[in-house]
């Protein structure tokens, strides 16, 4: 907005002050300027600004008329309204009423159209319906022409929600019987809902992270699907080289940019435009294979089985996380329900890093100081000594520079020879054998950072006690 508001004098023009809003809408506005030189302005709103351009002689509906565009600075999105004089003396003096206005669909993604210079779009106008294509040619001048294959179907169809709390399994140390349920491997990355609408995909994580760089190519996967708006629920993972999915390959791979990813998806949302999560998962998991069926060998359908003792024991010995065990009627309620339940092979889970240790011999880092919330204190559960490498300990204790601090943060008063207390920010994966009658982790190690968990989120999953204490 920096060259739009030094252009104008605000306290003579009329028009709305340059400020960048965030906004999800898709609407454009054609408005006559009779300025200097008569023409017409064509904006489109993208990414909390209105993209503009100057059209001399107009938007023309012949697809084989082409229109010079002279793109000029963005413009507030509140400009989509304006209609007024802009008095003499000021920059763009003349009147401006607006010849057109509504929504557009974009047919490809506009952040790789602006770099690449060439935008496709669908307006949804009062005069202007159709496709229309922008190409850059030199520099600002673009050329703006309707499309000769007008009769793209497009539909008004939208996402029927854009934000969902995710669906969470209870941990259970029984496998359960019966016809009702169907198995799936639990697998081991990162949990990651796609939204996707009229070629525009966005992978978030469940604490609303937007995961489209880390992962490019399952964003370019799930463009190619031939669907107007859909939403997803899986897992993006590294798969080592007996096909197991592994946390730790996940993390390198994001490190060194290594595409190596894999999006497997166990549950359709949204599909055309209809909610789906009301229907039974049976129904959902049909649809989601068609969806998805051959699409790209980096889209993965999550399978399922009917016999848990059997998949249970595949997952064993495979040395496999475990196996989610889900009803087949279960609607997709966005919380943590009985309908879901994991069973574990190895006992792991999140812990907030609270601290750390150092000895004479790990003057970088001994061990990590691990806990979880409870309420809204943090109850230290022990010492996690294993699972690095000096490389990963150096790493670690760059991060961990940041956020020292002086405040202990567990609730415990804790007498910990060489402790340094961090701020409760960072989330680790920890793997153990059990947890005790104290309280504390029996043999942890630690598995890797996670970035799409929020610490505050992290409590201690039901089945780790006494329970478990006694098998």
């Amino acid at each position: 907005m920096k060259e739009y508001n030094q252009k104008r004098n605000f306290n003579k023009t009329v028009e709305p002050k340059g400020i960048k809003k965030s906004t999800s809408k898709n609407r454009f506005v054609v408005q006559f300027h009779k300025a200097r030189s008569k023409h017409y302005d064509f904006r489109l709103e993208f990414d909390g600004v209105l993209l503009s351009w100057a059209v001399p002689k107009g938007i023309s509906q012949n697809s084989s008329a082409k229109r010079l565009a002279v793109q000029v600075e963005d413009h507030p999105v509140d400009y989509i309204n304006f209609q007024g004089v802009i008095p003499e003396g000021n920059y763009g003096a003349g009147s401006v009423e607006i010849w057109d206005a509504g929504d557009y669909i974009p047919i490809k993604d506009f952040k790789t159209g602006l770099k690449k210079g060439h935008l496709s779009f669908c307006l949804n106008g009062e005069k202007l319906k159709g496709v229309w294509d922008l190409i850059r040619i030199k520099d600002e001048n673009w050329i703006i022409k309707k499309n000769k294959n007008n009769n793209i179907e497009i539909s008004k169809t939208r996402l029927p929600f854009k934000k969902i709390n995710v669906q969470l399994a209870e941990l259970s140390d029984e496998i359960p019987a019966g016809k009702n349920w169907l198995f799936e491997i639990k697998y081991d990355g990162y949990r990651v809902i796609a939204f996707a609408e009229n070629g525009n995909v966005q992978l978030m994580s469940r604490n609303g992270i937007n995961y489209n760089k880390k992962f490019p190519l399952i964003v370019q996967a799930l463009e190619k699907i031939n669907k107007e708006n859909f939403v997803l629920d899986g897992e993006v993972v590294s798969f080592d080289e007996n096909g197991k999915s592994d946390f730790g390959l996940l993390q390198k791979n994001i490190k060194t940019g290594n595409n190596d990813f894999y999006y497997v998806v166990f549950d359709l949302l949204a599909e055309n435009g209809e909610d789906l999560r009301n229907l039974p998962l049976l129904k959902r998991k049909k649809r989601l294979e068609k969806l998805i069926f051959k699409e790209d060998e980096s889209l993965v359908y999550s399978d399922f089985v009917e016999n848990g003792e059997k998949c249970f024991q595949f997952a064993q010995k495979h040395g496999l996380e475990g196996v989610v065990a889900k009803k087949k009627q279960s609607k997709y309620l966005g919380s943590r329900v009985c309908d879901w339940l994991k069973i574990k092979c190895v006992l792991r889970q999140e812990f907030v890093i609270g601290g750390f240790t150092t000895t004479d011999k790990n003057q970088v880092l001994s061990a990590l100081l691990v806990g979880y919330y409870k309420k809204n204190e943090l109850i230290f559960v022990g010492k996690v000594g294993t699972g690095f490498s000096e490389n990963l300990k150096l790493e670690l204790h760059k991060k961990f520079k940041k956020i020292i601090t002086k405040k202990q943060p567990f609730s415990d008063v804790l007498n910990i020879k060489n402790a340094t207390w961090l701020k409760p920010v960072l989330v680790a994966e920890i793997k153990f054998a059990e947890l005790t009658k104290d309280n504390l982790l029996r043999q942890p190690s630690f598995v890797g950072l996670r970035t799409d968990k929020a610490a505050k989120d992290v409590g201690l999953e039901v089945g780790f006690g006494i329970k478990n204490n006694k098998s």
